[in-house]
């Protein structure tokens, strides 16, 4: 984690964002032009998100060595996410609640077969749901390495070059900045057999700021939410769906009709239908008498021959939640 990657550590997102919207006006013009996101009520606006790929275009191609390293990985992913014309989604409030409450850290073979589908993708998180110990996160931009697909690690936007990281590992990373402008960031290598190597306990600082053990259990909070959010999209393809007109803040006056832009875009849906599983009172003999998460997980299963292993290997026990 870091707070160097804005301009004052003393201010909030939006200030910085503002002030990086009144000096880098062509910048963001170009951003602007070339995709306009709708995105729906209650996220991210893409005024602010666009402002942000922007800050990250401007300073992916620093020397990371020279700078806070987290700071530069959060500024690379961002880059590469929009440079590679990579999906934007919007999580439902209620997958959010039920990946928040599935445990998939420390699962051995949790990620078997697994074989990264995308190169980045940005999730936007409903607001007032992920709280850092340092402000609200809203976004998370996710990269997934795979040997096989060595483009995936550079490109290029205009004049931007995104430089090339090399990486010999399948392996997933994350990086956002909350609106206290500190910068989360965390990365995990997948094993052949599937297993997640990632080593907590020997991170003391990531950037130039010290990792308390509230910043490390955040940490791990939103790598489960992750890896949750990387699973459903290759095993459960039905949460995935359009995002409709009557969903997404209209554009107003003559000038601004949709169907006469071609650079409208719209995110689409991750769990917009999912509904919580619940049980109340009287439904089981053990129940706690207090509202509480019966726990999720993903079970391995052996595959199904003539299957493929997308529909045979790994299936979600959705989470409960019990006297809710």
């Amino acid at each position: 984690m870091s707070k160097t990657v804005f301009l004052n550590a003393h201010s909030c997102r939006a200030e910085t964002l503002k002030l990086f919207e009144k000096y880098n006006k062509q910048l963001l013009k170009e951003i602007r032009t070339e995709r306009d996101y709708q995105i729906p009520k209650g996220y991210i606006s893409w005024q602010q998100l666009s402002a942000i790929t922007g800050l990250a275009l401007s300073t992916c191609e620093v020397d990371y060595v020279k700078v806070d390293i987290s700071a530069f990985y959060h500024s690379y992913r961002l880059a590469l996410w929009f440079a590679q014309d990579a999906p934007l989604y919007c999580l439902s409030n209620s997958l959010f609640e039920a990946l928040d409450n599935t445990n998939a850290l420390d699962k051995p073979e949790v990620f078997a077969g697994w074989k990264p589908s995308l190169p980045s993708l940005v999730v936007a998180i409903p607001k007032g749901v992920l709280l850092s110990p340092t402000g609200e996160i809203d976004y998370i931009v996710i990269y997934c390495s795979e040997p096989s697909h060595p483009e995936w690690n550079f490109s290029r936007w205009k004049n931007v070059n995104i430089p090339n990281l090399t990486r010999k590992e399948v392996s997933f990373e994350w990086a956002a900045v909350d609106k206290g402008e500190t910068v989360w960031f965390s990365g995990t290598v997948v094993t052949p057999q599937g297993d997640l190597i990632y080593d907590k306990q020997f991170l003391t600082n990531l950037g130039k700021n010290q990792i308390k053990n509230r910043d490390r259990d955040f940490i791990e909070r939103v790598r489960n939410l992750v890896i949750n959010i990387l699973l459903s999209l290759e095993f459960c393809p039905e949460f995935t769906g359009e995002v409709l007109d009557n969903e997404v803040v209209q554009p107003k006056g003559f000038g601004n009709v949709a169907s006469d832009r071609s650079n409208i875009r719209r995110p689409r849906w991750l769990g917009k239908n999912y509904q919580r599983k619940h049980k109340g009172v009287g439904e089981s003999t053990h129940l706690s008498p207090h509202t509480h998460w019966r726990k999720g997980h993903w079970r391995l299963l052996e595959p199904t021959p003539g299957k493929p292993w997308k529909q045979s290997q790994l299936i979600w026990i959705e989470p409960v939640l019990v006297n809710g």
